[in-house]
């Protein structure tokens, strides 16, 4: 004799296998774990905005050069205004009551926005301060907005990075040839040589070489886990490489190198293929040692002094170190965007220096709380990327993870809405929303 709840899940399967359910209903058997209906909106729509969302975190460099003679305000402006116009598209495009989830990377950040937001009132002129922040939070909002149509299937959001870094690609090469003049950038203080760097969207060589080690990196993880033919993904590991040596830029290869070894680590089940990945770095560090062109491409026409102070940075660092400050300054820092350290050497020799260091110019401008809260969120950003169960998305999240881990260590950007950041996000949201979604599927004790 069958009880009446069995009765009722059998007449319940009954109805959904012949399409007489209600639609909620076949949708929560065609989804696992959600009874929501699916976006209204095609997949290039979502694609298209994080793209367009990613290109207006880039640090448009007023250095550059532009075609039209654009300045840094208007650089700014112009990515105000962008950011704007995503964040209200998104917006519109998303249902009311729709569902989120905000994992906890991206509530730390939301608790360092709130400060610095409290501490930038302290300030002489906050304005400054609390645009950035107000920018801030809009990029952390908008990517609680996309968790239904983006974050909640993993793979389309590394989908989606991945196009937009082939875009910025894109528009690198494009410049060559737009503007080839503009487009290599000299190294007048260091020796000889030139640098690519991006005209059409201006962007120093820094930046360049990092959407070309982004670009490498989640190519050659698609390739390894089938994701991407070899066609496809050969051109794309190419066009990385060649957008890192033409840029010249030591601390994207050494970050993506080092998110590389960690991605496949992590993924590799035998003995035989984590020697292999331990063995491919180190013979390619002999390779920069012992071939002359990359011996030189390493040196990048610098002396040994240069070399050994990371090209001026340690001066910069040892002198926020060696800073005098009170101690509400060490607590709430100097303000935001205050990224320079103001250098005296003898008697009126005055220089200004860029603290190229996230954590340190954390600590400049923000203050050690401001560290304490951006070091838990990238501990437990980690800790999203150790918990995902699928091997492609553990990868990607420890990609993009080595990445910022090596590159903050030289250059600045998680105090701030930046690419830096962006990668930091994606990973923590990726990997949170694979095992939510590797839970969801496990069986209950009424399937069994």
């Amino acid at each position: 004799m069958q009880s009446g709840a069995e009765l009722f899940r059998r007449g319940a399967e009954y109805r959904v296998g012949h399409g007489w359910a209600p639609r909620r209903d076949r949708l929560a058997q065609a989804v696992p774990g959600t009874v929501e209906t699916p976006s209204e909106k095609p997949a290039w729509f979502w694609l298209a905005l994080w793209c367009l969302f990613v290109l207006g975190v880039q640090p448009w460099s007023s250095r550059v050069a532009a075609p039209q003679g654009t300045t840094g305000s208007t650089n700014s402006v112009m990515k105000g205004l962008l950011l704007g116009a995503i964040f209200l598209i998104a917006l519109a495009a998303t249902k009311p009551g729709f569902r989120t989830r905000v994992n906890p990377t991206g509530t730390l950040y939301v608790l360092y926005v709130m400060f610095a937001t409290a501490t930038a009132f302290l300030l002489a002129e906050p304005l400054g301060p609390l645009t950035r922040l107000a920018r801030f939070l809009i990029g952390l909002v908008l990517v609680f907005l996309l968790w239904r149509p983006l974050v909640q299937v993993p793979e389309r959001l590394v989908r989606a990075h991945f196009w937009a870094h082939i875009l910025l690609a894109i528009t690198v090469v494009l410049s060559l040839a737009y503007a080839p003049s503009q487009a290599w950038r000299p190294l007048s203080s260091f020796g000889t040589g030139y640098r690519l760097q991006g005209v059409i969207i201006p962007m120093l060589p820094p930046r360049v070489g990092e959407v070309g080690a982004i670009l490498l990196g989640l190519a050659l993880i698609g390739f390894i886990c089938k994701k991407l033919s070899l066609v496809p993904s050969g051109a794309l590991i190419g066009l990385g490489v060649i957008l890192i040596a033409a840029s010249r830029t030591r601390t994207s290869a050494a970050a993506i190198a080092f998110g590389l070894v960690l991605a496949l680590l992590l993924t590799r089940k035998t003995w035989f293929g984590r020697l292999a990945t331990l063995g491919v770095p180190a013979l390619l560090g002999l390779a920069f040692l012992m071939i002359g062109s990359l011996h030189t491409w390493l040196l990048r026409g610098q002396g040994t002094r240069q070399i050994s102070s990371l090209s001026g940075r340690t001066t910069s660092w040892q002198a926020v170190l060696d800073e005098k400050v009170s101690i509400q300054t060490a607590i709430i820092g100097h303000g935001l965007g205050n990224k320079r350290v103001l250098l005296r050497r003898g008697e009126g020799d005055i220089d200004v220096m860029a603290i190229d260091n996230s954590w340190l110019g954390l600590y400049w401008e923000t203050g050690l709380l401001a560290v304490i809260i951006v070091a838990l969120a990238v501990i437990l950003a980690w800790i999203a990327v150790l918990r995902a169960p699928t091997p492609y998305i553990r990868a990607c999240g420890a990609l993009l993870m080595g990445y910022v881990s090596a590159a903050s260590l030289n250059e600045s950007g998680l105090s701030d809405l930046s690419s830096m950041t962006v990668h930091l996000l994606v990973a923590a949201a990726i990997c949170d929303a694979d095992r939510i979604r590797h839970r969801s599927k496990r069986p209950t004790p009424a399937t069994r």
